[in-house]
């Protein structure tokens, strides 16, 4: 990551790097699973013996990750407000690109059933927090992902950011737990609760729990050199804290209800800040191929769920044996990742770093070229 101000490279953090990769490849293996799930000859007899990937844990470390990532790169940007419309062009640059090139093949389906209209393109290519339908089915994720950045932003403001995100936080939370916690009904809140469930319910969704945990680590990391020993405890921890409230999710099936969920980013939380931790004092070492890995995770995630439509119109409504639900598995798992690793290498990596440029030659800045362990190798 970058400092805003200087330019000046940090050392990634390859543990993070790796689990972001691994998170991709788990909701990866989870769609995959249910889509060939659709089309088996015998649905009493289910794949991997019943077991199914956990593809909504995956989507909680990434909304954990996030908040990590924006605070522990960010945070001398607040109150500073040459800072939010940097931030913001940065994320839109980093979000937007892959996925227009991933939303290619679901528009030329339904362009093609006669089914699309201007309006919903438009709301569909700018992920607006406002709508809900989706044109590839991982997107809802990355709606969330924008009110973040929304949010994040308009907290770097001077004198009013800091109060806005102390009742982003006390709102969400009131929300979702300390309204059945501790049964406080200010009437005021009942009329904010109001507006933001007709005009902005992803604003304060249960999802933005994650987010903060993120953000208290993210800060926490900055601040504190933690012992080694208590990153290994909170690592470990974070670990069983996870593995216990699994169950209540259906496996990692679903999202669990509020007081699941704060345990849960609880859980994740713990583990990033150990891992992240860990690394930062030498116990835990992981070369340049787990960022090269991280950089494939965003492409896969957004490229996987249209390879998978394609994959449905081929087969339609033929049913498959066992034998060749496990052969489609292994297939369709390494298609999306040869999908994604081209995705990387051609397209989103050298337009980032070309965004960057762009950005630095503006600022009189240029940007520092990444490590030569994470080029792309040229062909």
């Amino acid at each position: 990551m970058a400092n805003a101000k200087t330019g000046e490279t940090k050392p990634k953090l390859y543990a993070l790097e790796l689990g972001r990769f691994v998170a991709a490849l788990v909701v990866m293996f989870c769609h995959t699973e249910y889509f060939l799930d659709t089309h088996m000859v015998n649905p009493a007899v289910p794949m991997f013996g019943g077991f199914t990937f956990p593809g909504p844990f995956g989507v909680q470390y990434f909304f954990v990750l996030s908040g990590f990532v924006m605070a522990s790169a960010h945070y001398r940007d607040f109150g500073n407000i040459a800072a939010i419309p940097r931030f913001w062009w940065r994320r839109v640059c980093r979000i937007y690109p892959a996925y227009w090139l991933a939303l290619t093949i679901p528009v030329y389906y339904v362009y093609s059933d006669g089914a699309l209209t201007a309006g919903h393109l438009l709301t569909v290519a700018l992920l607006s927090p406002w709508h809900t339908n989706e044109f590839i089915l991982a997107a809802w994720s990355l709606r969330y992902e924008l009110v973040f950045y929304i949010m994040f932003g308009l907290t770097m403001l001077p004198y009013v950011g800091k109060p806005l995100l102390a009742f982003w936080v006390f709102f969400t939370f009131w929300r979702w737990s300390l309204l059945n916690v501790l049964h406080f009904h200010p009437p005021f809140l009942f009329a904010v609760n109001h507006v933001v469930a007709i005009y902005g319910e992803r604003f304060a969704a249960v999802f933005e729990i994650f987010f903060f945990a993120g953000l208290a680590i993210g800060y926490a990391y900055i601040k504190r050199r933690i012992n080694p020993w208590l990153c290994a405890g909170m690592l470990l921890g974070g670990a069983v804290l996870v593995g216990s409230q699994l169950r209540h999710e259906a496996w990692g099936l679903g999202y669990g209800d509020p007081t699941i969920s704060v345990r849960m980013a609880l859980g994740v939380a713990g583990v990033i800040l150990g891992l992240a931790g860990l690394e930062r004092a030498g116990w835990l070492r992981l070369g340049s191929w787990a960022g090269r890995l991280g950089m494939l995770s965003y492409p896969l995630y957004v490229v996987h769920v249209p390879l998978l439509n394609v994959a449905d119109h081929v087969l339609h409504k033929r049913l498959l044996t066992a034998p060749e639900l496990y052969t489609g598995f292994i297939v369709l798992s390494l298609v999306c990742l040869i999908a994604a690793a081209l995705v990387t290498v051609l397209f989103d990596q050298p337009l980032q770093r070309q965004l960057r440029r762009l950005e630095g030659k503006r600022r009189g800045v240029l940007p520092p070229r990444p490590p030569l362990g994470l080029r792309p190798r040229p062909h």
